[in-house]
């Protein structure tokens, strides 16, 4: 009787622990998110963007269940097939397409996007995100750090970034700074306004303007910068490498972080439509030494450190 009393409470305690870890199981796969996240390259700025998204959720204690997929390895219509079968709970895009091609394809999952030049293109409901475009008080900030006794910049830009012109014109205001720009209506007019303004500028600041700067105006943009002495500040560091002094880029794995610091305001509750977009909080930049070299420009051992890519 005694054994058979030991057996009963064993076997009670077996079957107990199997409950427990299957009530357990159940509660962890219900609390798992479910993401599928579409790249649209395989670039390093798209792998950082997910580490930091990814970092930050698994610091708040997210559980979660993701699938990935990439734009240059598969066609959209196997990967909207894909994520239809999924039912995710939440869409992170990467890259202006990924972005177009989730809003056109998902009306019902929230999406969070990160690396985007134009917002103009995602005012649907079910879409938030952070945007690449650097506010240009941070860029001034950083300028007039990087090249103390710089006063005067010039800028050219179309009326696509007019709005972004007279960003720059308010911040050179507040700090201090001079603005000379000028506004074209194609990238052909480029040469002429460099001539127009380049007698007044100590730098010349580009803005991302699709209508103005293509392969062949950037070339000529940066040529003219040697020739003439002006150092040119670029949109990103294959800008710098290519001849640009320096250029300010995002901190791409922060923009993940905050990416993922919406995406929990959606596995919370709130609605994307009800996320205002955000805009970098970090930025880095890139030097380029010949190029400074060759303009006369010295940077301190300090700034040097700072850079993180250095163009030689």
């Amino acid at each position: 009787m005694k054994y058979k009393l030991s057996f009963l409470v064993l076997l009670l305690s077996m079957l107990f622990y199997v409950h427990s870890a299957q009530a357990a199981n159940r509660a962890f796969a219900a609390e798992r998110v479910v993401i599928s996240v579409i790249y649209s390259s395989n670039s390093e700025p798209y792998q950082q963007a997910w580490e930091g998204f990814k970092s930050l959720l698994n610091s708040k204690n997210i559980a979660l269940w993701v699938s990935r997929y990439n734009l240059t390895e598969q066609g959209p219509e196997k990967i909207i097939s894909q994520i239809n079968a999924e039912k995710p709970q939440l869409i992170l895009a990467l890259g202006t397409k990924a972005v177009r091609i989730a809003q056109v394809s998902f009306r019902n999952i929230p999406i969070v996007f990160a690396l985007v030049l134009e917002p103009e293109f995602f005012k649907e409901v079910n879409v938030t995100g952070v945007m690449m475009d650097i506010p240009a008080r941070m860029k001034l900030e950083q300028i007039k750090r990087l090249f103390p006794g710089i006063m005067n910049l010039g800028l050219v830009y179309s009326d696509r970034t007019a709005v972004k012109a007279a960003e720059f014109l308010q911040g050179c205001n507040e700090l201090g700074l001079k603005l000379i720009a000028k506004k074209i209506d194609s990238e052909k007019q480029l040469p002429e306004a460099i001539r127009e303004i380049k007698p007044q500028i100590d730098i010349f600041v580009m803005v991302p303007d699709t209508k103005i700067y293509f392969p062949q105006s950037v070339k000529y943009l940066l040529q003219e910068s040697l020739k003439q002495k002006f150092p040119v500040i670029g949109l990103s560091r294959f800008y710098t490498k290519d001849g640009a002094v320096i250029s300010f880029d995002c901190d791409y794995l922060d923009l993940g972080k905050q990416a993922g610091e919406l995406a929990i305001k959606v596995i919370d509750g709130a609605k994307p439509a009800n996320i205002p977009l955000v805009l970098p909080r970090k930025i880095n930049f890139s030097l380029n030494s010949v190029a400074a070299k060759n303009l006369g420009i010295r940077f301190s051992p300090e700034i040097i450190k700072e850079a993180t890519f250095i163009y030689e």
